[in-house]
């Protein structure tokens, strides 16, 4: 597959360079490479496809994606949709929030530089880039957050939302709310001890990513304000970060 250079964002600091931001793919690499990432987000071998063909109408691609997490987990379609979300959410976003994190300055994932290949076991999907691009600009102004919301969230999420809406009518909330935990789930479990304060460091990410992930997260409590659903399916506990488990704190 030729290599194409994405195109470049608008009035944003991003810059096509040699690599993506590398400091914490080596330290992953180190400890266990995350199975959701092709080492080095290196689209190499075969099998890949980018990810802007999933929202292209009438969406056969993501539909039969959503039809085999439906049948894994026995899952009505919109429930399907909500765990599909999930887990394609948070490939495509650890390495953006790990890199704003440690070096502020972000892998360019848009829907036409991410690319995508299907796994037989979980996580099902890994994900790398098409070609070698990333952004950066000043964390604390907003502006490599307005960066991640018009790249990330603008181009890959929401028409993958307004998709995965219009093949199951799964609400687009919730679907954000995966999103705001990709972002700020890994500076608090995976860049706690590189951070001096890693909820206040979450908390400034989402504000200035802004949007539809902002006010979707409870912290320090590391909490959704949404569901992914997975707690609807029969015999499933809630997960740690779940709204539904709000009833349980002391005082609520």
């Amino acid at each position: 597959m030729p290599v194409t250079r994405p195109a470049m964002i608008t009035g944003r600091r991003a810059t096509t360079v040699p690599e993506p931001p590398a400091g914490w793919l080596r330290a992953a690499a180190e400890t266990g490479w995350p199975a959701g990432l092709a080492p080095g987000l290196r689209a190499e071998g075969e099998g890949w496809h980018p990810a802007a063909e999933l929202a292209a109408p009438p969406y056969g691609r993501l539909g039969r994606m959503v039809e085999e997490t439906g049948r894994r987990w026995d899952a009505p379609p919109h429930v399907a949709a909500a765990l599909w979300w999930k887990g394609f959410s948070y490939w495509t976003t650890l390495p953006v929030a790990m890199s704003w994190a440690t070096e502020r300055r972000v892998p360019l994932m848009t829907a036409r530089n991410t690319m995508l290949r299907p796994l037989p076991d979980e996580p099902r999907l890994q994900v790398a880039l098409n070609a070698p691009a990333a952004g950066g600009g000043d964390a604390g102004d907003g502006e490599l957050g307005a960066l991640i919301r018009e790249t990330l969230l603008e181009d890959l999420h929401a028409p993958l939302i307004e998709a995965l809406h219009a093949l199951t009518r799964a609400g687009r909330r919730g679907l954000w709310g995966s999103v705001a935990e990709a972002l700020v789930h890994p500076l608090i479990s995976y860049a706690g001890d590189l951070l001096d304060d890693p909820a206040g460091q979450a908390l400034t990410l989402l504000r200035s990513v802004g949007g539809p992930v902002a006010g979707l997260m409870e912290l320090p409590a590391l909490r959704r304000r949404t569901c992914c659903l997975w707690v609807t399916l029969p015999g499933r506990e809630a997960c740690s970060t779940c709204c539904v488990t709000a009833c349980d704190r002391p005082g609520t």
